[in-house]
């Protein structure tokens, strides 16, 4: 289970390396972490400069990620502060364009009717949380379709089981009633825009006990996020494998 930490790492480094040259459009790597059709996007805490100022349409052509740049001023001392050049993206759907967490590790899927785009990316760190939000055209704001695979991830292998787990009490008691420490992430669309293939998955962490690394995978209704189908860890491995990303599986 170690290794795909260490996967993890080196997925983030490699596709800044492997990205290719920024020519306005954003490059299509061959390495992403989650999945292989997604299209990584540049993030804070290691910044890609190839996917800066780059746009990445939809299949269609209507709707885009656009991406560039915005100085930002970061305090270092009560008397000195410096300005930074940090990523941004923005979904262009037929409203207001929408604002994209970038946090660590982002990248979008983009359904192949172009109604709607996944992105999966981290509010933590490499161990996660990851978190899977939709954007489509008409909609105002992202929408969290993961906690039904979320909480079903966790009835089965929930977390800090076993002598080892690095819980307190009280953690414990906090993550049986609330899931939301379970990774996810998008792997494929399937029905056009209808269903969202998903892979849910307790963090790489031995604090969690156990069940470090378990991971189920998830057909789920795209707009409800009702699960619709689910795999063990072998047959989602067995069906899956090829559209899935470099994250060692």
């Amino acid at each position: 289970m170690y290794s795909r930490v260490i996967a993890l790492a080196l997925c983030f480094l490699a596709t800044a390396s492997l990205a290719g040259t920024n020519n306005g459009s954003a490059p299509h790597s061959s390495l992403t972490t989650w999945s292989r059709s997604a299209r990584p996007l540049p993030y804070a805490a290691s910044s890609d400069p190839t996917l800066r100022n780059a746009r990445i349409p939809s299949p269609n052509g209507k709707y885009e990620i656009t991406c560039n740049s915005e100085a930002h001023e970061q305090t270092v001392s009560a008397s000195v502060s410096e300005k930074l050049d940090l990523p941004t993206c923005e979904f262009v759907g037929r409203g207001k364009p929408l604002k994209i967490d970038l946090a660590v590790g982002p990248e979008a899927l983009w359904a192949p009717d172009s109604d709607a785009v996944a992105i999966t990316h981290s509010k933590g760190g490499a161990l996660g949380t990851y978190q899977v939000l939709i954007y489509r055209p008409e909609d105002t704001h992202a929408v969290d379709i993961s906690s039904a695979a979320r909480n079903d991830l966790a009835r089965h292998y929930p977390a800090c089981v076993g002598p080892q787990a690095g819980c307190t009490t009280a953690q414990r008691k906090q993550m049986r009633r609330d899931a939301d420490w379970v990774n996810v992430a998008a792997i494929r669309w399937m029905e056009g825009s209808q269903r969202l293939l998903m892979m849910a998955w307790v963090p790489d962490s031995s604090d969690f006990g156990a069940n470090l690394g378990r991971h189920m995978g998830y057909v789920v209704n795209a707009r409800t996020g009702q699960i619709l189908a689910r795999y063990s860890e072998r047959e989602f491995t067995r069906r899956f494998k090829k559209d899935c990303g470099d994250w060692g599986l």
